[in-house]
C-alpha cells in the first residue's frame, strides 16, 4: 500500500517533491488536501504546478501578458469615486436570488436530522421503526444502519472525536439519526416517530468551570477538565524589570453570539452522471470541497480535469456551517437529490458562532503613551462552547517591548476547542 504523501511537505521541501514517483504525484492530485491548499493557497504551490504540472496531470500555468497601456486618468475611473450598484441587492429583496430554498431539482427528497438535546449523553436505542412505515419515509439513516465505510467518517478533529453518529455524544444539536421523504413536511413528522433513549451524563456547561483541576473529564485527557492543551509563555524582553508610570488591570469577556444570517443553513446535492453537484451554505468553497470529498470518500476532482466528471463541484453561499446531519447515503435513497433545510432553532444550536472569551490584562502605560510591559492572558471558547460543554485554548503574553498590542492567535481546528494555551509574542 502507497503511504499518504505529504501535501504541506511537498511545497516547502524540494527535495522531496523531486523524490516523488509518477504513481505519487497522480495519488496528490487526488488528495482532498493538495486541492484545498491549490485553491486558498495558489501563490504556494505555484512553483510546483509549474514545474510538476505535467506529472500531477494540470496544464501548465500560462504567462500574462503585459500590457502598455498607461493607466486611465483619475477623471475617467468608471468604478473608483461612482455609486455602484449592488447587483444582489434586487434578489435578497425580492427572493428571487438563486437561494437553495427556492430551488428544485426532479425527484429531490427532503432530510431532516433528529439532533441529541443533552449536552452528554450515551445513546442506548435508537429505534426507526415507526419512523420507516410512514407513508413518504424513503429512508433513515443512524448508527443502527450506517454502511461500514462510513463509521470512521470524522467531523472536525478533536478530542473527543465526532462521527456522523456518535453512541456518545457531547453536545447539543449533535446528528442521532437523518430521514430522507418525499417532502419536508413528512420528514418533520417522521422524526417524531423516532423513539431515542439516553444516557444523561455529566456536562461542563461554563468556560472556566472546564479548566479547573476537579472538572470533569470527557476523554482520556492529562490536562485539568476539558482544556485540550496547555502551551508555555512566550516571553519577550523583560516584563518584570520594565517601569511604567501607571498599570492597568482588566478582566474583559463576552459572551457567545449568533450570526443570524437571513438565509438558514440549507443544502442541495445530487448526481450529474459521476460528479457530484452540491450547493451548500459555506464561505470556504475548497475546504468544504474538501471536507466533503474526504467524508463521501471520492476524490475532489479529476486530474487534469478540475470540472471534470469524477469528483465535486461545489456552488457556494455565503454562510458557513460546521454540524454534522442531514448528508444521507444516496444509494439508499437510490441516488435521488437530496435537500435541507435547517430550521431557525437548529442554526442556533450547529451552526457557527462568534465564541465567547475571557481576557486578562496587565498594562504599563506611560506619560508618553508608550507601553513598556505588558501580561495578557486569553481563554476563548470553541464555536460550540454555546450548546455544549468545553472551554477553549486561550493564550499568555508577556511583553517588555514598545508594542501597543501583544497578538494571539486562536486555533479554529479544534471542534469545540478547550483549555488554557499560553504563549506570548
Amino acid at each position: 500500500m502507497m503511504e499518504r504523501i505529504d501535501a504541506f511537505r511537498v511545497v516547502q521541501d524540494p527535495t522531496y517533491a523531486a523524490s516523488l514517483t509518477d504513481a505519487e504525484w497522480r495519488a496528490l492530485a487526488l488528495d482532498p488536501a493538495w486541492s484545498e491548499l491549490v485553491g486558498e493557497f495558489h501563490e504556494l504551490v505555484a512553483p510546483i504546478l509549474a514545474r510538476y504540472g505535467e506529472n500531477l496531470g494540470v496544464p501548465a500555468p500560462q504567462t500574462p501578458s503585459v500590457s502598455s497601456q498607461t493607466p486611465a486618468a483619475a477623471g475617467a475611473l468608471q468604478v473608483v469615486g461612482t455609486r455602484v450598484p449592488r447587483m444582489h441587492g434586487l434578489g435578497v429583496v425580492t427572493n428571487r436570488g438563486q437561494y437553495v430554498h427556492n430551488m428544485r431539482v426532479p425527484g429531490m427528497l427532503h432530510a431532516r436530522t433528529l439532533r441529541s438535546p443533552h449536552p452528554h449523553a450515551n445513546v442506548t436505542r435508537v429505534d426507526t421503526t415507526k419512523a420507516e412505515a410512514l407513508a413518504g419515509v424513503v429512508a433513515v439513516l443512524h448508527a443502527g444502519n450506517l454502511p461500514a465505510e462510513y463509521r470512521d467518517v470524522k467531523f472536525g478533529s478533536g478530542p473527543p472525536d465526532r462521527f456522523l453518529f456518535n453512541t456518545e455524544v457531547f453536545e447539543v444539536g449533535a446528528p442521532i439519526a437523518v430521514v430522507a421523504a418525499e417532502n419536508e413536511h413528512i420528514a418533520d413528522q417522521a422524526l417524531h416517530l423516532i423513539d431515542v433513549e439516553y444516557e444523561t451524563l455529566p456536562a461542563t456547561l461554563d468556560m472556566m468551570e472546564g479548566t479547573r483541576p476537579n472538572a470533569l473529564k470527557q476523554w482520556n485527557n492529562k490536562e485539568n477538565g476539558t482544556i485540550v492543551a496547555v502551551t508555555p509563555p512566550l516571553v519577550r524582553g523583560n516584563p518584570d524589570g520594565a517601569r511604567a508610570d501607571t498599570t492597568i488591570e482588566a478582566v474583559l469577556t463576552k459572551p457567545v453570539e449568533q450570526h443570524v444570517a437571513l438565509e438558514p443553513t440549507s443544502s442541495l446535492l445530487y448526481w450529474d452522471r459521476e460528479r457530484l453537484i452540491v450547493y451548500y451554505t459555506s464561505q470556504h468553497a475548497h475546504g468544504s470541497r474538501a471536507g466533503l470529498s474526504q467524508a463521501l470518500k471520492i476524490p475532489p476532482t479529476h486530474p487534469g480535469h478540475p470540472d471534470g466528471l469524477h469528483g465535486i463541484r461545489l456552488r457556494i453561499a455565503q454562510q458557513r456551517r460546521h454540524g454534522g446531519g442531514a448528508r444521507g447515503d444516496s444509494r439508499q435513497t437510490d441516488g435521488r437529490p437530496i435537500k435541507t433545510i435547517c430550521t431557525r432553532e437548529e442554526d442556533f444550536v450547529m451552526r457557527t458562532h462568534r465564541p465567547a472569551f475571557r481576557n486578562e490584562m496587565k498594562l504599563g502605560v506611560n506619560r508618553t503613551a508608550r507601553c513598556p510591559s505588558g501580561t495578557f492572558a486569553s481563554t476563548p471558547t470553541s464555536a460550540r462552547n454555546a450548546r455544549a460543554r468545553r472551554t477553549a485554548r486561550g493564550s499568555r503574553c508577556r511583553t517588555s517591548t514598545r508594542s501597543r498590542t501583544c497578538g494571539w492567535k486562536r486555533s479554529t481546528s479544534s471542534p469545540t476547542a478547550s483549555g488554557l494555551e499560553r504563549c506570548a509574542a
